[in-house]
C-alpha cells in the first residue's frame, strides 16, 4: 500500500501555510526595566542576547535515531504533498526552502524522512478507511500522519491517535505551533492535533476578502486599508459600498459573472469564513474540559440576518451556489470591486494580472465587535502521532524539528518573499497580511465540525437555500445537534 512520493511538485505556489501563534505577552507582574539600562543598551547587544528568526533556536536536546526511517503519511493533492516534499533544488524559493529544511532535521536527528501519499481530498474518505484498518492491525506504517482536516479528526474519536501533551520532545509553548489550535483542540485535557508553521496550507488556507485597487480609485472608494484599522470594515459597511455598484455589461438584462459588480462570492466556503469573521463560538467547556454546545442564539441569528442581506438583498452582489467563485473573470478583469476568496487562489489566479490588488479580513459582524476574525478553511492538515508509531519519541522529535525549522526558514520563503513581496503589490497590503495572520481563529466546532453532526455549517446550509430564517433552522437541529456533540464527546470520555 506504501506510495512512496518521488515526483517533481512544480505545483507547489498552490500549497500554503504559517503558523498563526502569537508572542507570549510579558508577565504583568515584573517590575518595569530600568530606562537607565535600557538607555545604555545597544543594537549590537540587542543581537546577540535576540537571535534573528533563522537562527532562533528550539529545546530539542541532541538526538541520533541512527538513520530510522520516518513516514510522513500525507493527503494525495500537491499542495498537501509540497508542505511535506520536494525531491530537489530548483531554485523557487519555498521548493528550495523544504527541500533544505528536509535534509538538515535528516541530518540533525540521523533519520530518514519519507512522504506516503494517501488520496486526494476527493477520494479522501476511503484514505481514513485505510488509515483506521493500518492503526487497528498494529501495521506500525506511519510514524506521523499530516491528516485532511475535514475527515481526520473523527479517528480521533476512536482512540488511534497518541495524546500529544504526553510527548517527550514536543514543545507547544513555541512560535511554530498555533496557539489556537493548542488551545481550542484540548478536549479534556487532551490533546491530538496540532497545527502551525509545519503545515504551509495554513496560510494558503486562509479565508480573505481581494479588492481590485483600479476599481476602487476609479469609484473615489475611500482607503479601504484605512476602515480596517479604524475598525470600520463590517458587514454593514461592506454593503453599502458595493449595494450601488452594478452595471449590465453585456446588456442581456440578467445578472452574470460577465457583468460589472461590487462582490462576487461563493455561498458555501466563503459563506463559513462569517462565523469565524464574526468570532462566532458555539461551545463552552465542563468542569472536566469537555466541549459542550452552548449557542448565542441572538448573536448567531444577527450574523445571519447581515449575511444574507449582503448576498441576496444586495443588488451589487454576485453570489452563487457552488463552491468558489471565479475571481479570475471579475475581479482580475476589473470586472469587481471585491471578492471573497483563499490566499491559494490568489496565487494561482491574481498574481500574473495587470491591476494591482489589496487584501483585506473578512469584515466584522459589527463595530463593537474586539477584533477581526479569519477562518482557516478547511483544506488544512492537522498533524497527529498514531497509536501503532514504531518509536513515539522519533514521530515527536522529528515533529518538532520540522516545525521549528519550517518557522525559521519555509514559512519566510512563501509569507515574506511569495506573498508579501512577489505576489503583494505594496506595502499596506504586507501589512494587511500580517494583520489577517494574527486574527486566525481554530476552534473545536469548525475542525470537528463532521465528527460531531455538523454544526459549523449554518450559513453554509441557509445561504444557498436563500433562507434567512435561522430560528427556525436552529428549532429544528439544535437538539440533534446536542445529541451528536454529546455522544462524540461521551467516546473520548470513554477511551479514558
Amino acid at each position: 500500500m506504501r506510495k512512496h512520493v518521488s515526483i517533481l511538485l512544480a505545483v507547489l505556489l498552490l500549497a500554503g501555510s504559517l503558523c498563526s501563534c502569537s508572542e507570549t505577552e510579558p508577565d504583568s507582574d515584573m517590575p518595569d526595566p530600568d530606562p537607565a539600562v535600557l538607555a545604555e543598551t545597544t543594537p549590537e547587544t540587542t543581537a546577540e542576547t535576540e537571535p534573528d528568526r533563522a537562527h532562533t533556536p528550539d529545546n530539542l536536546p541532541e538526538l541520533d535515531f541512527g538513520g530510522a526511517v520516518t513516514v510522513i503519511h500525507s493527503r494525495g493533492d500537491a499542495e498537501a504533498l509540497t508542505e511535506i516534499f520536494s525531491e530537489e533544488l530548483n531554485g523557487e524559493a519555498v521548493n528550495d526552502a523544504v527541500f533544505e529544511r528536509n535534509v538538515k532535521i535528516e541530518e540533525r536527528l540521523n533519520v530518514s524522512i519519507e512522504c506516503f501519499a494517501g488520496d486526494g481530498w476527493e477520494n479522501y474518505d476511503n484514505t481514513v478507511s485505510e488509515i483506521r484498518s493500518s492503526i487497528m492491525a498494529g501495521d506500525g506504517a506511519y510514524d506521523i500522519i499530516a491528516g485532511w482536516s475535514s475527515r481526520i479528526p473523527a479517528l480521533s474519536l476512536e482512540g488511534l491517535f497518541l495524546d500529544l501533551n504526553q510527548m517527550n520532545y514536543l514543545d507547544l509553548a513555541q512560535r511554530w505551533w498555533s496557539d489556537s489550535a493548542v488551545r481550542e483542540l484540548q478536549i479534556g485535557n487532551k490533546l491530538y492535533f496540532v497545527t502551525g508553521d509545519i503545515a504551509r496550507s495554513m496560510l494558503s488556507s486562509l479565508c480573505v476578502y481581494v479588492f481590485n485597487q483600479k476599481v476602487a480609485e476609479d469609484n473615489h472608494v475611500e482607503n479601504l486599508y484605512d476602515v480596517v484599522k479604524e475598525r470600520r470594515w463590517t458587514l454593514d459597511y461592506v454593503y453599502g459600498l458595493t449595494s450601488g455598484l452594478y452595471k449590465d455589461l453585456n446588456g442581456n438584462g440578467e445578472g452574470d459573472l460577465k457583468d460589472f459588480w461590487g462582490l462576487v462570492t461563493s455561498c458555501i466556503n466563503d459563506a463559513d469564513a462569517y462565523m469565524q469573521g464574526a468570532r462566532i463560538s458555539m461551545m463552552t467547556r465542563d468542569e472536566e474540559g469537555y466541549p459542550v454546545l452552548s449557542v448565542n442564539e441572538e448573536h448567531l441569528a444577527d450574523l445571519v440576518s447581515k449575511v444574507y442581506r449582503l448576498d441576496w438583498e444586495n443588488p451589487g452582489c454576485f453570489a452563487i451556489t457552488n463552491a468558489e467563485t471565479n475571481i479570475r473573470d471579475t475581479l482580475a478583469e476589473d470586472k469587481a470591486l471585491l471578492a471573497s476568496t483563499r490566499v491559494a487562489i490568489i496565487v494561482s489566479s491574481l498574481a500574473d494580472k495587470e491591476s494591482d490588488y489589496g487584501v483585506l479580513p473578512y469584515p466584522m459582524l459589527n463595530e463593537a465587535q474586539e477584533s477581526y476574525g479569519t477562518r482557516v478553511q478547511d483544506a488544512l492538515s492537522l498533524w497527529c502521532v498514531p497509536i501503532d508509531a514504531k518509536d513515539p519519541d522519533l514521530s515527536d522529535a522529528v515533529m518538532e524539528a520540522l516545525a521549528a525549522e519550517s518557522w525559521r526558514t519555509v514559512t519566510p520563503a512563501y509569507y515574506d518573499i511569495a506573498l508579501k513581496s512577489r505576489y503583494s503589490r505594496d506595502p499596506e497590503t504586507s501589512a494587511m497580511m500580517d494583520l489577517i495572520k494574527d486574527s486566525v481563529l481554530i476552534n473545536f466546532e469548525s475542525l470537528y465540525n463532521r465528527a460531531i453532526g455538523q454544526p459549523w455549517f449554518v450559513l453554509r446550509n441557509l445561504m444557498p437555500q436563500k433562507d434567512k430564517n435561522f430560528s427556525s433552522y436552529w428549532a429544528s437541529n439544535k437538539k440533534l445537534l446536542a445529541k451528536n456533540v454529546d455522544k462524540a464527546i461521551q467516546k473520548l470520555k470513554d477511551l479514558d
